[in-house]
């Protein structure tokens, strides 16, 4: 079947390779935050990322981006990163092709009114894409963003020390760490980042965006074949 999309946003090519945990000779990490914003929620956790001088990726649905523009704002005025959630958070992979469309074409519509001008990633719903869902993303070039690092459960059974120990020991260059602070786990969340943040730096980590990692793993592959090819 020819996937046709037209207008997903004026944006939207940004890179086509995954994003993915590859060792290099510097040590980086990226944070990402899916769903909100949440009006009690988005502006502590932007202070505390501030305080701890981390700059950090979001993953809004639109519909609390059209319910929120404040804090939607709010979190571009502070220079983090945006990216493509969907507009419901429903699971997009077990939608019609032409709602999962009109989806992802409403939220960087969204992400355009409220003035974020850079390209967006797309992090799937529940983390779930179809066989037509990723042939239409690669059509159009998204790079879909992926975790290899989800402290939920530890944040819920052992709370933010044992969440923080889990994450430096499953943290290597390239990581990506996936938390949920703009609901039930808000307050966990909190208490675990000045944690994470100080026991992955204790280890040598840097923090980038998502965008700035794959660029700096990009320039890594780059250098690792212009070195072998001297070689």
């Amino acid at each position: 079947m020819k996937i046709i999309m037209t207008a997903i946003c004026a944006w939207f090519l940004i890179f086509s390779a995954m994003t993915q945990a590859t060792p290099g000779k510097n040590k980086w990490v990226a944070l990402i935050f899916d769903e909100g914003p949440s009006p009690d929620k988005t502006e502590p956790l932007l202070k505390r990322l501030d305080s701890l001088q981390v700059t950090a990726t979001f993953f809004p649905t639109g519909q609390d981006m059209e319910r929120f523009p404040t804090q939607t704002q709010a979190i571009i005025q502070a220079g983090h990163q945006l990216g493509n959630h969907g507009y419901s958070h429903m699971n997009l992979a077990e939608m019609p092709l032409s709602n999962a469309r009109e989806e992802i074409k409403k939220t960087c519509r969204l992400l355009q009114s409220n003035g974020y001008t850079n390209k967006p990633m797309f992090l799937p719903p529940h983390g779930k894409v179809s066989e037509e869902l990723g042939a239409l993303l690669d059509n159009h070039q998204f790079t879909i963003a992926r975790w290899d690092i989800d402290p939920s459960e530890h944040l819920q059974t052992g709370g933010p020390q044992a969440a923080a120990d889990y994450v430096s020991k499953k943290a290597r260059d390239g990581s990506v760490v996936l938390l949920h602070p703009m609901h039930g786990q808000h307050h966990q969340v909190m208490e675990a980042l000045p944690l994470i943040t100080a026991q992955l730096r204790q280890k040598g980590f840097q923090f980038a965006t998502l965008e700035q990692l794959t660029l700096i793993k990009a320039g890594d592959h780059l250098e690792s074949v212009k070195q072998d090819s001297i070689n």
